[in-house]
């Protein structure tokens, strides 16, 4: 892959899919101003922090972001990437990014300044206030600037192959819910959550009113989510979207709608997009640039200004006038991105690394998706971690209340948030019934899956030489290790297994003589927790875990990253044990591990295909 150009395109990765939306967007448009080139555009979520992939790459595109140093991490992420390609002469374009208030006396004020004016850095597109970005941030007269309109305004070319826009015969409004506190974390605390509730159960009475169709959406926040769920509960009523999970699932759900009201920025941004009038609420001030950009001020209210009444009258106005997308409005993003594709975009002398990551790359709780949905066992994160390139796979196995076997990485508040449960606020977080368990969806979005399922959905898979299982079922009571065993052994049987493509990850030796002494014949993988003590006796309980191993001819050991270094792995040689590890994020990592002998290493965050695309 060395003469193929490759762009680390870096873009916030959250549940809010407006963000995805944008740099889907971006995507897009710089596939098309890199063509007819040979180019592979690799999407780095920005809080990873794993900057160690710069070197790797032939220039890097932040896909909008923020200059800011409130409310979110960017003054820590921005100055890291952009230093680590100063340090290798990698070219920087920042499209479409956004801009805030500049403090002399912030210091994340003065690291992002200091770092959008080193010389890597060619050219800024913004979206809102390029006059501070020019007054307060650069003083670097070399550093191309554009005033630009946010890339989602190219949805409809850029989702061409997934909507089919027709024209609506009956009114049908989107209602974009955001999370309660979103308003008062803006500096607007009368904006509470009663306001709200009353407000959008007001606008729903109103449509309903007229006998119009509505329905509730969100841009995919965890916590707009379970806002939308109140509000309607609230309101008496059920009409509620699915829970998208990728940035064209928006899309998709707003181009159902005649008229949106959302307080979601991109969800008015899409909506104009898709010449759909909409009507916004100002919670910060980059709504108030959008509307006054694209000539709509009065679409957009003020907080002070926010009433049913006003909304409703807003929205009759825009219903009538419309939306007006002019060319301008798309040209402007593109030829930033074009400029800089044609004048910074060059194949360079950089890193490379031949490292089989599909032998040794194991997906984590059966994989992340998307750098952002993580430890869901669900049958979707199976697939699509095989889709991109996984062969091995670790399971989290856990008995419910009821004593049946079920994937889930274990019973903790956390657990339970994902899954939007009631014991998400417990103090003790306890194990639910099986059927209980089975009606959840982590994130509103993934089926829960049980081992019976698992078994289901992947025995023609791991009957396959290159595909391996790694089952991990943490601490149990003695007991409750004997029920799981028996259950791994019974779906074993049932399903033909072939036990060589099958790991049993145990962090007890009791648990391991059990096992020992039962009929099932699955490769063991130790396990070792240790607490933290000085190197000196860490090192040397390593040792003996090592020979404990050795003794009871296990050929596996799994240990967290903290713990390695080259001399742990020359032991593991010597005392003839393979040994997994978890770095986790960092690419760095990774890398190391797999070049010192790592068997497995796992990665919530890059897919095999990923790694190798950016490191060949």
């Amino acid at each position: 892959m060395a003469d193929i150009l490759k762009i680390l395109m870096v873009q916030t990765s959250n549940l809010n899919l407006g963000d995805t939306i944008l740099a889907d967007n971006d995507y897009y448009l710089l596939k098309k101003a890199l063509r007819p080139r040979r180019c592979e555009i690799l999407r780095y979520s920005i809080s990873s922090r794993d900057v160690g992939q710069v070197k790797y790459v032939d220039a890097v595109v932040f896909a909008g972001g923020i200059l800011k140093c409130t409310n979110e991490s960017f003054h820590l992420y921005i100055p890291e990437i952009i230093n680590e390609a100063n340090r290798y002469n990698v070219p920087v374009f920042m499209s479409a990014i956004g801009v805030e208030k500049y403090y002399d006396d912030n210091e994340g004020s003065k690291a992002v300044k200091e770092a959008i004016n080193l010389p890597c850095v060619k050219g800024i597109s913004v979206r809102d206030d390029i006059e501070t970005l020019k007054r307060d941030y650069l003083t670097n007269k070399s550093i191309t600037t554009y005033s630009v309109y946010d890339p989602a305004v190219w949805c409809k070319k850029t989702y061409r192959k997934d909507l089919k826009i027709k024209r609506k015969k009956e009114q049908f409004v989107g209602l974009g819910i955001t999370r309660e506190k979103l308003f008062a974390d803006y500096g607007n605390p009368q904006i509470d959550k009663q306001f709200q509730l009353d407000f959008w159960k007001g606008i729903i009475d109103e449509l309903e009113k007229r006998n119009i169709k509505w329905e509730v959406f969100t841009n995919g926040d965890r916590y707009d989510e379970i806002f939308a769920g109140e509000v309607l509960r609230y309101a008496g009523k059920k009409s509620k979207a699915p829970t998208p999970r990728t940035g064209v699932s928006v899309v998709k759900t707003i181009s159902k709608y005649t008229s949106v009201i959302a307080g979601r920025m991109h969800s008015n941004i899409v909506s104009f997009s898709l010449k759909i009038p909409s009507i916004g609420f100002i919670w910060n001030q980059k709504l108030r640039f959008w509307g006054e950009k694209i000539g709509y001020p009065e679409r957009f209210i003020e907080c002070k200004d926010l009433t049913v009444e006003n909304v409703i009258t807003a929205w009759e106005k825009a219903k009538e006038e419309g939306s007006v997308l002019k060319r301008s409005y798309k040209t402007g993003v593109y030829k930033a991105l074009k400029d800089f594709a044609k004048n910074h975009c060059h194949i360079r002398d950089k890193e490379h690394e031949n490292l089989d990551f599909k032998k040794h790359m194991l997906a984590p709780s059966l994989g992340g998706i998307d750098t952002r949905y993580r430890n869901t066992n669900s049958p979707q994160a199976f697939e699509h971690s095989l889709n991109h390139g996984f062969r091995n796979f670790l399971c989290d196995v856990r008995l419910t209340k009821d004593d049946v076997a079920v994937c889930v990485n274990k019973w903790h508040k956390d657990t339970y948030k994902m899954l939007n449960h009631r014991l998400a606020t417990a103090e003790k977080a306890l194990p639910v019934s099986y059927d209980e368990f089975m009606k959840c969806k982590y994130y509103h979005r993934f089926n829960t899956l049980s081992l019976e399922q698992l078994f289901d959905l992947c025995h023609e898979h791991i009957n396959s030489s290159d595909i391996n299982m790694v089952l991990a079922v943490g601490r149990p009571k003695k007991e409750d290790f004997e029920k799981l065993l028996d259950q791994i052994k019974e779906q074993i049987s049932k399903h033909s297994i072939n036990t060589k493509n099958l790991f049993f990850r145990l962090e007890q030796k009791r648990d391991i003589d059990t096992f020992k002494k039962s009929s099932v014949k699955m490769n063991i993988i130790y396990h070792l927790v240790l607490k933290k003590m000085p190197e000196e006796e860490t090192l040397k309980a390593f040792e003996e875990a090592l020979s404990y191993c050795k003794d009871k001819k296990i050929k596996y050991i799994y240990f967290k990253l903290e713990m390695f270094t080259e001399e742990y792995a020359q032991l593991c040689e010597k005392y003839g044990v393979k040994f997994y590890t978890s770095p986790y994020v960092k690419t760095e990592k990774v890398i190391d591990c797999i070049k010192n002998g790592a068997h497995f290493v796992t990665s919530h965050y890059y897919e095999v295909d990923y790694l190798r695309k950016l490191t060949k």
